[in-house]
């Protein structure tokens, strides 16, 4: 066992990758905050950043991915803006921040995607990062091919992705749904610039946060399996991100993810 010295020795470490390199202290997006309790930076760095960022089963990228689904879908922007900085400094890659906060816009909100990407575009300029933006939306398409698209997309990860269904849906569910086939799984999931699991994990992220949505979560966890994804990488996941959403939707997610494990199909 670890003594907490051990711990905040290894916490100081791991936030100087993510800020930036050796030599380095980092002390968060908001450092005067620790003037008001001073103990929360011994605390974190040893809790969050020396035994969760660093422990095996889920690596730093996905796990720097995921925070920085979360803090877009927050609108936490001191968080965000140093959570760009963690990313590109673990190598995630400008274009990847960009797809990640793209999807943002159908799971978070479009004000969350806008506001991220403005954010990103400071910071990009700030180290004087140029970009060369991708546009792979083919707007010739016609609306059934843009759906069928969609739905192959989409069954590439849920067989039945329209299994989830209750009772026969209004004509306004089906709408929504032919929406979402079109332009979350048509036009963004089959985007280039982030490949299919990292989507995948910044999914499962936002559902950490979300985990009153029962069936959508147990199906993307479903999904995520059969796309190889661990138990353990998925578990992971909320571990991590109890430390920035909360612990219990954390459990709750948790909690959602063991039936799953423990279904036929899985067990």
């Amino acid at each position: 066992m670890t003594t907490l010295d051990e711990r905040f020795q290894k916490g100081l470490e791991m936030r100087q990758q993510l800020g930036g390199g050796e030599g380095r202290l980092f002390r968060g997006s908001l450092p005067s905050a620790y003037e008001l309790a001073p103990d929360m930076y011994r605390i974190t760095t040893e809790s969050l950043y020396g035994s969760i960022w660093s422990r095996p089963g889920l690596d730093v990228k996905h796990r720097a991915m995921a925070t920085l689904t979360v803090a877009a879908v927050q609108l936490a922007t001191p968080q965000l803006r140093a959570n760009i900085r963690n990313a590109l400094n673990v190598d995630i890659t400008p274009q990847e921040i960009i797809e990640i906060f793209m999807m943002v816009a159908f799971y978070g909100g479009i004000p969350a995607s806008y506001n991220a990407l403005a954010i990103a575009k400071e910071v990009f300029e700030e180290q004087s990062i140029e970009i060369n933006p991708i546009e792979a939306f083919d707007a010739t398409l016609e609306p059934q091919a843009l759906y069928e698209q969609g739905v192959a997309k989409h069954q590439e990860l849920i067989p039945d992705v329209f299994g989830y269904y209750q009772a026969e849906p209004t004509p306004e569910e089906r709408d929504l749904d032919m929406l979402m086939q079109e332009y979350l799984w048509g036009a963004i999931w089959t985007r280039p610039g982030l490949d299919m699991k990292s989507r995948i994990v910044c999914t499962l992220a936002i559902l950490v946060v979300g985990t009153h949505f029962d069936v959508s979560t147990r199906r993307l966890i479903e999904g995520a399996l059969r796309h190889g994804l661990s138990k353990s990488e998925i578990m992971e996941i909320a571990m991590h991100l109890a430390f920035y959403v909360g612990i219990l939707p954390a459990r709750a997610f948790m909690l959602i993810a063991n039936t799953v494990f423990r279904s036929p199909e899985f067990a």
